[in-house]
């Protein structure tokens, strides 16, 4: 048998398509074998045969051989050859079909070959166990659009599916586009919660405006996750008059209502909502806090003066203050840099920091004279924050204006320009700074000398040098200990002449200078300098020489 089989589908090319069909439903019927029954499928669906006594012989054998392959096989030539009828008998035997392959098969092939005569079928099937065929049958009906499909949709709600529930909800959606809402607004008072708590979702998705009253009545509801979903579902059909009633939801007892109402009165862009979401900004709740910020934000896209938050950024309430600050950062209000600028003279570190970063928000690296004039501001918050500024901004032509800053008094201040100038990283502050050293003022040069250290430029290298006979302590303390940041130093003598300084702290820093150089020349100096009165001097020594050569006793 097997052997006259596999003669047949070699041959069955050269045979006529009714000997062909004859030989293939012979297989069909009679082989033991699943692999010859699912070819033979395969070439039967080639010819597309519909003869009644054929299409009995296939039905045969779909109800007395229970393997889903070939049972998934026969479906396809069911469908294909025998149109209608075919399609037909596959909803009879929808119940006699036990695995889950199979029906879902069955129910794909039914809805796409005839889905407007087989809605009552395709309800029916709502009730199958199985999430694959259930959620095909969910879409179907969803294409459908037929109106009798919709309440066992709805009713199909109570059971929280999770696995049908996108399409379950599309479909509805889909069929309630097409109708009136009559059928779904009978659900406004179910007491089924699983169902109603859908309810706003479903009709929001449609988005009628005839649904806003009802929505709107459904924010008064005892459960919070209706309260929640009205409030997302309002957002695509509410009026700007209704708006009022949103804002009543701000203070809801429920936290996940509250931030539903900010969000979507951000989307909605009422600007009767400013109000009530700047007292947001008051709120201990970062989360809360960053909602309403990110919906004010929304709403002031729309509006041109935003003076408003001008008064909030100079309140007493710290969280607002920020708030309203990253706000105009935001937003890129040029009118707020004088502002800002002002607050650089607040005494919370997080109220300037807030500032610095909308200032460069708003800035969006283009320079501004209103930041160079504040380098001459009284305060010395401002002068610092305006540096640090113009560093992060890099424009190599404010270059003069902040090095300018080397000798103020303030500390802070000279610092940050410290930082402003490396963060140009231009030879042109080099230059300055070796000019300037010439200055009497002793803040001013140890700055200078401080400069030229974290520039770590080989033009730094001969200014440094010179600097190791100054007058100032620190000053040649400094020099000596940066040079050995230097590898690449063309002589290490000047270094080695200071380990004899009468300071200790000059020797010890030329003793670090020359392990960090590394420059074995320096070994010989480095014993000499072992007798040193000083311990702390001879420790150093010691360093400096197991860094250079760990086996420098081999020197003496």
């Amino acid at each position: 048998m097997s052997e006259r089989n596999n003669l047949i589908f070699e041959r069955i090319d050269l045979l006529s398509e009714t000997e062909a069909t004859e030989s293939l439903l012979s297989i069909l019927k009679e082989s033991e074998m699943l692999e010859n029954k699912v070819k033979a499928v395969d070439h039967l669906i080639r010819f597309n045969d519909d003869e009644n006594s054929r299409f009995q012989d296939v039905k045969n054998v779909f109800m007395s051989d229970m393997h889903p392959k070939l049972r998934l096989k026969l479906i396809d030539l069911l469908a294909t050859c025998y149109s209608n009828k075919g399609v037909l008998f596959l909803k009879e035997q929808y119940k006699n079909c036990n695995d889950g392959s199979v029906r879902k098969s069955l129910i794909e092939m039914v809805g796409k070959d005839d889905l407007n005569g087989s809605i009552p079928f395709l309800i029916e099937t709502l009730n199958d166990l199985n999430f694959e065929v259930k959620k095909a049958t969910v879409t179907f009906l969803g294409k459908a659009g037929q109106e009798e499909a919709l309440k066992p949709l709805i009713e199909l709600l109570h059971f929280r599916n999770i696995e049908i529930y996108n399409d379950l909800i599309d479909s509805i959606v889909k069929i309630g586009k097409k109708g009136n809402l009559q059928i779904i607004n009978e659900y406004i008072n179910t007491e089924d919660p699983n169902i109603k708590k859908e309810i706003p979702i479903i009709l929001g998705k449609i988005g009628k405006k005839e649904s806003e009253e009802i929505l709107i009545n459904f924010l008064k509801d005892n459960n919070p996750l209706i309260r929640k979903n009205a409030i997302k579902a309002l957002e695509r059909i509410i009026e700007l008059r209704n708006v009022k009633y949103l804002l009543e939801t701000l203070n809801d007892q429920n936290i996940q209502v509250r931030k539903e109402a900010i969000r979507v009165l951000g989307n909605v862009k009422s600007k009767r909502a400013i109000n009530p979401l700047l007292e947001i900004l008051k709120e201990k709740d970062v989360k809360l806090r960053n909602l309403a910020k990110n919906s004010l934000y929304k709403i002031f896209l729309k509006t041109k003066s935003h003076e408003i938050l001008y008064d909030v950024a100079k309140e007493r309430n710290l969280n607002a203050r920020k708030e309203a600050i990253k706000l105009l950062g935001i937003l890129k209000d040029t009118n707020a840099i004088v502002l800002l600028i002002k607050t650089f003279e607040s005494k919370v570190a997080s109220i300037r920091r807030s500032a610095y970063r909308a200032l460069l928000k708003i800035l969006d690296n283009k320079i501004n004279d209103m930041i160079i004039d504040a380098l001459n501001d009284k305060s010395s918050q401002v002068r610092m924050y305006c540096a640090k500024i113009l560093g992060e901004i890099g424009d190599s032509s404010t270059i003069n204006n902040v090095f300018n800053l080397i000798s103020d008094e303030n500390g802070s201040v000279r610092n940050a320009a410290i930082d402003a100038l490396i963060s140009f990283n231009n030879e042109k502050v080099v230059n300055l700074a070796k000019d300037a050293l010439i200055t009497s003022n002793w803040k001013t040069r140890r700055t200078i000398v401080r400069l030229l250290i974290r520039t770590g430029s080989n033009e730094s290298i001969n200014t440094l040098i010179s600097c190791l006979n100054d007058e100032d302590v620190y000053i040649k303390s400094w020099a000596a200990m940066a040079l050995g940041n230097f590898k690449e130093i063309d002589s290490i003598e000047p270094i080695i002449l200071f380990l004899k300084d009468s300071d200790d702290k000059i020797r010890i820093s030329a003793a670090r200078a020359l392990g960090e150089i590394g420059n074995k020349e320096a070994i010989k100096s480095l014993i000499e300098a072992l007798g040193d009165d000083n311990w702390d001097v001879r420790k150093e020594i010691e360093i400096a020489l197991n860094r250079i050569d760990p086996k420098w006793m081999n020197y003496l």
